[in-house]
């Protein structure tokens, strides 16, 4: 079968959905024509192939009004009439030139749905709503729509699509990880955007103590502003900006805790990232992080739950310990050769 993702970035881009196509598409490419049609950014190749995988990639523009950004890429219809695929699986809504693009092709259409309508804050939130607004017309003409949990299934259901199209497959890991004793820290890793919540953990560390050490790892327009807010009240959280695979994994395998107060979040891969390494979680019970968590870590709502949560596993190893173990259990359920087969098994039924 040839099959087309279409996605407006693509590796050495890295995020969810980027990992999520190219965990499924270069398994699919042991038995299957695959192909990936992306905007090119700086320091990429027009074409290239990686791991079976044939990538095609476009000059565009990008308005960075809404984080992820609206995305323009010229030449996207005339690519995909050219390469004439068997199943297009579109991943991204905030690209109209992709979309016009995919809905001109006659050719089965999947849809995968990594976030939930209107996501943001301020005029992010608007913005993401407009956009929505128009891209719920054109989803309807998809042939199903993957969701990556129940919870983005639910919704969309609520919003008129027919439940048939829906189908739930969650995202997935390389679940090899071990338990690794633990040290007197706990850690964030994530891009420092508002919807992230950096702001409810510095104050929630406020109510817990200033003698617990809190790691954040990443960057983002949010982190002069957190450093600040950080300082001003006194707690111990240490900003190390972006740090590589490596670094990260081992800032996973020796943290006390994985804390995510994110104000949205349709799944959370970093949850799994943690979770293999026998890290227990703390995280708001919001969109899909109870799927992911299960009884691997203790969801929250307010500031103050959220600081009861860090003083429990600040002071009790043995709890810990017992959620870490059924972390590590439970991260092996959501393993990619699963998520392929359910994938391809949706390919197989449009392309009939």
């Amino acid at each position: 079968m040839r099959i087309c993702y279409v996605n407006p970035f693509f590796y050495p881009f890295h995020g969810g959905i980027e990992y999520r196509i190219y965990n499924v598409a270069k398994r699919l490419a042991l038995d299957n024509e695959i192909y990936v049609v992306t905007s090119r950014l700086p320091k990429t190749k027009k074409e290239e192939e990686m791991d079976g995988i044939k990538i095609i990639r476009l000059p565009s523009f990008f308005v960075n009004v809404y984080n992820p950004p609206f995305v323009w890429s010229r030449g996207v219809y005339e690519k995909l009439k050219e390469i004439k695929p068997d199943v297009i699986d579109f991943h991204y809504r905030w690209a109209p030139s992709y979309t016009h693009a995919i809905n001109k092709i006659n050719a089965p259409k999947i849809f995968t749905f990594h976030n939930d309508f209107g996501e943001g804050v301020g005029i992010e939130r608007i913005a993401s709503y407009v956009n929505d607004a128009i891209f719920k017309i054109f989803l309807q003409k998809f042939d199903k729509i993957i969701c990556i949990s129940n919870y983005i299934k639910n919704r969309l259901a609520k919003y008129g699509i027919k439940k048939e199209k829906l189908i739930t497959i969650y995202n997935g890991i390389d679940a090899n990880g071990e338990w690794h004793e633990k040290e007197n820290y706990m850690l964030f890793v994530g891009r420092l955007v508002r919807t992230k919540g950096i702001d409810l953990l510095i104050q929630a560390l406020k109510i817990a103590g200033k003698n617990i050490e809190v790691r954040v790892a990443g960057k983002g327009p949010m982190m002069e502003k957190w450093k600040k807010m950080a300082a001003r009240y006194e707690v111990n959280i240490k900003f190390l900006g972006w740090v590589d695979e490596y670094k990260k994994i081992e800032l996973m395998k020796k943290s006390r805790a994985f804390i995510l107060p994110s104000l949205y979040e349709s799944f959370g891969i970093v949850l799994l990232e943690a979770m293999k390494y026998g890290c227990p979680i703390i995280a708001r019970g919001v969109g899909g992080i109870p799927e992911v968590v299960g009884d691997a870590g203790i969801l929250v709502d307010g500031v103050e739950e959220m600081a009861e949560a860090i003083k429990k596993l600040h002071r009790d190893d043995s709890i810990v310990k017992k959620l870490g173990m059924e972390g590590l259990k439970r991260a092996k359920n959501f393993n990619w050769e699963k998520i392929t087969k359910k994938t391809m098994e949706v390919y197989e039924e449009v392309v009939k």
